[in-house]
């Protein structure tokens, strides 16, 4: 095993197997779900420090369930993704490594119903049809930890894939679902137009977003990834302090600014520091237990 990318004025460490294997440059294709958390991602993107990289970066609107498709295809190299999701799929062979815990704070998933539902207590939701946007994503396997909870075994039959939020807003207007997970502060304004009612928050067990590569990237471009993982980190840690953060999040992702202000008192972002092994092991003994398939 080898230890790369790392020095006094950058720590960060990644290990990846000993390998001669090389690719022939060519652009390396980043992304992630379309909101505010990956902000840092498109201010490095822009930033002169990456200019020489041939980076393209594209929105997941179908979220992590997506993201793992397309990682499994090779139309993906890099990507912010959700924790659980990627332990999930590495386990089952997906050739991915969790290269940089991205966010370390929890998600607050908002649960949500019709806004005419007659759902008033997530006490009631025990036999409620969950709209999820892929298998694997995180509507998917919050589901299980919301049930677990709330002390019920969540019903697989009961899922209705919907392909992302604009899906989940169609499926529970049309009555084809009853409830859909998702983080609050994005989903805010479908409950100020009345598309949605939020009953609670479920926040997840572990750091909610991770940076994921492709393993064929981690033994060709380690360089070059190092370099856009150090940058999107050093932005995410700046993010936090900008004196115009309020202003950056309500015009790009059009959340109002009480919902900015509550999201940034909410999430912190990971340091630039070796990936933490432990983390996978809790995901994994959690979704164990609860039966996830």
């Amino acid at each position: 095993m080898s230890c790369l990318w790392g020095d006094a004025a950058s720590p960060s460490l990644l290990t990846v197997p000993d390998s001669t294997h090389t690719t022939t440059p060519s652009t390396l294709r980043l992304g992630g779900v379309p909101e505010h958390f990956n902000l840092p991602w498109h201010l490095a993107i822009e930033s002169a420090e990456l200019a020489d990289l041939d980076l393209t970066w594209e929105d997941q609107f179908g979220g992590t369930g997506e993201m793992l498709e397309k990682l499994a295809d090779g139309s993906l190299d890099v990507v912010s993704i959700l924790t659980e999701g990627t332990v999930k799929a590495i386990d089952a062979g997906l050739a991915v490594t969790m290269v940089q815990i991205y966010v370390s704070s929890p998600l607050q998933w908002g649960v949500f119903v019709p806004a005419q539902s007659t759902y008033r207590d997530e006490s009631e939701l025990s036999e409620a049809r969950v709209a999820i946007s892929r298998y694997n994503s995180g509507s998917h396997l919050m589901a299980y930890v919301h049930a677990e909870r709330l002390g019920w075994k969540i019903n697989p039959d009961r899922f209705v894939v919907v392909g992302g939020l604009d899906g989940a807003a169609e499926a529970l207007s049309n009555g084809q679902a009853d409830l859909f997970l998702w983080e609050q502060f994005m989903t805010r304004p479908l409950v100020r137009n009345g598309t949605f009612r939020q009953l609670a928050v479920q926040p997840t067990p572990w750091p909610s977003f991770v940076i994921a590569a492709r393993n064929e990237v981690l033994t060709g471009r380690t360089t070059e990834l190092g370099r856009v993982v150090d940058q999107v980190m050093l932005y995410a840690a700046d993010y936090v302090n900008r004196p115009d953060r309020i202003e950056l999040v309500t015009s790009r992702y059009g959340i109002d600014a009480e919902a900015a202000q509550q999201w940034f008192a909410s999430t912190t972002f990971a340091p630039r520091q070796p990936m933490d092994s432990t983390i996978a092991g809790t995901v994994r003994e959690t979704l164990q237990r609860l039966g996830v398939t």
